[in-house]
Order: structure tokens, then C-alpha cells, then sequence
């Protein structure tokens, strides 16, 4: 593909749209989503999905409509699309508006005015090709149908859906009934539906005992992963070895040693080992993250090191929440991280947990999300699932109607129109003396 002065100028207007986004976000501020509330959302997305429609129909009579869905609209969108995403990703998203990426609206990507044109300009090209692929569908590929209206559909889901999604917190005791959370702003949000907290229970990765510099306080990088008594590891110059593991411990004030202990609040401990591998010298004791009734402990070497055993890490944590739904109806769910509970239009997320408390934490940290637009992104997503699997059985995906000639090849008019580079699958090449030459297949067609 030669970079031709069409791809220059067709990068050159995506340049400009970020260039009028950024003097928009300074002069104006962040876009504000709201004004894309129910029913507003919707009645622009039908009007826009009409001009799309219109300006396909009308692109013969204009050339910068022929341009708006050409190869080198799409492909110039889809790179500086793609050039902000990864801005996106690489750009911590918080309401801070000092510093540089603060004022050009990077760390509120989501809202900032060159993101937005950006994402607007590719959805308008993708949605002319989509127009373009649905006007021709026996000459097109089903695997590219499929992606370029899954895409389509999951952008204009996001973009004009954006406005009706809600999101609160709402944190859960055990046996108390909630029904209200809150924004990010702190604003109350009602939820159609009320949550209890039956249980919630951890689990939790093996303790780990690290290698603590009291004076620098920092601590090493290698640590010793207690799942089994006997293991031990070399974290430095030290040979640490857990002697005794106790998965629930705990101590009476004036003692220094740990016992098992099946109470709230008890805390792993292990009794460990340590030995100078340069010295000799030996240490011996117990080592505990503690809990929010006791405290930690620590094996104390010489030099100001001392083995110690943060708090553990929670593999998995789970919910069982009781919901009752408008009309009095009751059902018990269980919620953990990626598994949410479906409530209508609602999903419920797993966010979060008391970690002062750990696997004694009486209280869950739960996210309400309201999307109506779900069903439109859900359909989407189906439809590139569709797509890699058509690609995968068809060895890239076949044309849907390939019309063939007597001697079996495929005709030349359907071919081109389904590898062309333009919309309709004719591209002009030159023209000679009033001749306009046009290339269709494989063969020249010469109108005078």
C-alpha cells in the first residue's frame, strides 16, 4: 500500500480533529454525558443511524461524502482512534485537572472533547462501510459484515448509551437490608431493589514471610511461601525455614507464643527459623500479620532484620446476598469478582471487602451498574464471536453470493466488488484524452 498524498491528507483531517478537540477541552471543559439521557439518547441515535443512511445514498453527488467511507477514511480513523486508546490506557483516569494531561481532559478520557471527535469520526466511516457492506451482501465477506456491524453497533451502544448508565457503591453489613448507594460525586442513588448480606467468606493465598530492613524500612523482594511446615527458602544472607504453621492463631496479652485458636479475629502464624548463612548465628520465634484484635509479630535478627508476614492475599472472595425485587420477590445470589448477579437491567459486581478484617470482614463492598443499552453491546459481541467463527470455518470468510460465469470462475463484476477498494467495488484509475479508464476484476473498461 503506497502512502499516497490521499492517506496524508486523510491523517492530516484526523490530526485537525484533534487539534479542534484540544481547543474545545480547554475552552470549554469536559462533555457532560447527561445531555444523553433517556429519551435524548435514543432519539439521536435513530437520527444519526438515518444520516448515515442519507449520506451513502447521496455519495455520488458529493465527493467529501465518497471520502467519508473510503479506505483511507477508515483506516486513517481506525490509527488515530487507536493512537488515543493507548493513551487512554496509559493515562491513570482520576477528576485531577492539574498539570498538562489534566487540562487536555487524558486522565477523563471518557469525557474529554478530542477522544470524543476522534471516536464520533471512526464511527461515522465504520457506519458508511457497514451501510456500503449491508447494500452489497451477496458480494461481501460474512466475516467482515459481521465485524464491521459488531464494531458499529457495540460504538453507537457506547457512545449514545453513555448518558442512562448508572453506577453507585453500596456497601453490605451482614443481616442489614440496603437499598440505596451512592455516585462517585457522593450523590444518593435509589436502587429498585433491596440487598442483605447473609455471608461472606475469603480465600486466602499461604502466608508469606519476607526479609524486613527495620532501619530502611523496606523490605526484600524474595519471600518464603509457608504452604507446607518444613518449607524454607534463602533470602539473602539469611536460610529462613517455617518450623510450624498455624492457619488460626492467636495470643493472651502477657504470653509471646502462639496457640490455635477457631475464634473472630484469630490470625495465621508461623513459628520460623532463621540462620545466618555467612555467621551462623540462629534465630527462632513466632511470625504473625495479626488481625484487628491482635497484633503482629516479628522474629528480630541482628543488623536491624527481622522476619516478618504481611497480611494475606485473598484468592477469591464471595458474597451470598439475599435481593428483594420490586412485588416482594426474594432470591439468594452468590457474587464474587467477574460473576456478577443479574437484577433487570442491573448487574451487581463483587468490589470489595473490609481488609482491616480480612476473612472475618462482616461487610461487602458491592457496585450496582445500570446499562439499558446492554442488550445492544450483549448482541454485539455475539456478532464478533460469530464473525471468528465464520473466519475459522471458512479459512477468512467467504463471499456470501459469488455469481459464476459458464466456465465456473467466479464472475468478475461480483469479484470486484467484493475485494474493491472503494464502497461500491470500482475504483477509477486514469483518465485519457476524455477516456476514464475503470478496472473491474481483472479486465479494463474504457468509457468514452
Amino acid at each position: 500500500m503506497t502512502f499516497e498524498w490521499g492517506y496524508k491528507r486523510a491523517f492530516l483531517r484526523c490530526a485537525l480533529l484533534f487539534v479542534v478537540g484540544t481547543t474545545l477541552q480547554l475552552a470549554v471543559g469536559d462533555i457532560d454525558s447527561s445531555l444523553l439521557h433517556y429519551p435524548w439518547g435514543l432519539i439521536l441515535a435513530v437520527n444519526y443511524l438515518y444520516l448515515l443512511v442519507v449520506a451513502y445514498a447521496m455519495r455520488n453527488r458529493w465527493r467529501w461524502l465518497r471520502q467519508l467511507g473510503d479506505d483511507k477514511a477508515c483506516l486513517s480513523s481506525l490509527a488515530a482512534f487507536g493512537a488515543i486508546v493507548i493513551v487512554f490506557g496509559l493515562t491513570r483516569q482520576d477528576p485531577a485537572r492539574e498539570g498538562l494531561v489534566g487540562a487536555l481532559g487524558f486522565s477523563r478520557m471518557t469525557s474529554s472533547w478530542p477522544f470524543n471527535l476522534l471516536l464520533f469520526y471512526f464511527m461515522t466511516t465504520l457506519g458508511i462501510r457497514t451501510v456500503s457492506d449491508i447494500h452489497h451482501l451477496r458480494d461481501r465477506r460474512m466475516a467482515a459484515v459481521l465485524t464491521h456491524l459488531g464494531v458499529f453497533v457495540l460504538l453507537v451502544a457506547g457512545t449514545f448509551g453513555s448518558g442512562d448508565t448508572v453506577r453507585c457503591m453500596v456497601t453490605t453489613r451482614v443481616g442489614t437490608p440496603v437499598s440505596i448507594g451512592r455516585d462517585d460525586a457522593g450523590h444518593e442513588v435509589r436502587l429498585p431493589f433491596a440487598l442483605t448480606l447473609d455471608d461472606f467468606s475469603i480465600e486466602e493465598y499461604p502466608p508469606k514471610l519476607y526479609l524486613l530492613d527495620t532501619r530502611r524500612e523496606s523490605s526484600s523482594r524474595e519471600f518464603l511461601s509457608v504452604e507446607a511446615d518444613g518449607a524454607e527458602a534463602v533470602i539473602g544472607d539469611w536460610r529462613i525455614r517455617a518450623e510450624h504453621s498455624l492457619d488460626m492463631a492467636g495470643r493472651l496479652p502477657e504470653e509471646s507464643d502462639w496457640r490455635a485458636m477457631k475464634h473472630v479475629g484469630a490470625a495465621p502464624a508461623v513459628y520460623a527459623s532463621a540462620e545466618n548463612t555467612v555467621t551462623g548465628e540462629k534465630f527462632s520465634g513466632w511470625v504473625s500479620c495479626g488481625s484487628h484484635i491482635f497484633e503482629p509479630s516479628y522474629l528480630m535478627l541482628d543488623d536491624g532484620m527481622a522476619v516478618a508476614m504481611p497480611r494475606r492475599e485473598a484468592k477469591r472472595y464471595l458474597s451470598r446476598v439475599n435481593i428483594m425485587e420490586e412485588g416482594g420477590i426474594r432470591r439468594d445470589v452468590e457474587i464474587e469478582v467477574n460473576h456478577p448477579a443479574r437484577v433487570g437491567s442491573w448487574r451487581v459486581y463483587q468490589v470489595g471487602y473490609d481488609t482491616s478484617k480480612g476473612r472475618w470482614s462482616d461487610t461487602s463492598v458491592l457496585e450496582c451498574i445500570c446499562d439499558p443499552w446492554y442488550g445492544a453491546a450483549h448482541l454485539a459481541l455475539w456478532m464478533l464471536l460469530a464473525a471468528g467463527v465464520v473466519m475459522f470455518v471458512t479459512a477468512g470468510g467467504r463471499r456470501i453470493g459469488v455469481r459464476k460465469t459458464d466456465d465456473g470462475m467466479p464472475d468478475a463484476a461480483g469479484g470486484a466488488a467484493a475485494c474493491g477498494t472503494d464502497m461500491d467495488g470500482v475504483k477509477e484509475k486514469h483518465v485519457r484524452g476524455g477516456a476514464a479508464v475503470r478496472r473491474r476484476g481483472g479486465r479494463k473498461e474504457v468509457k468514452l
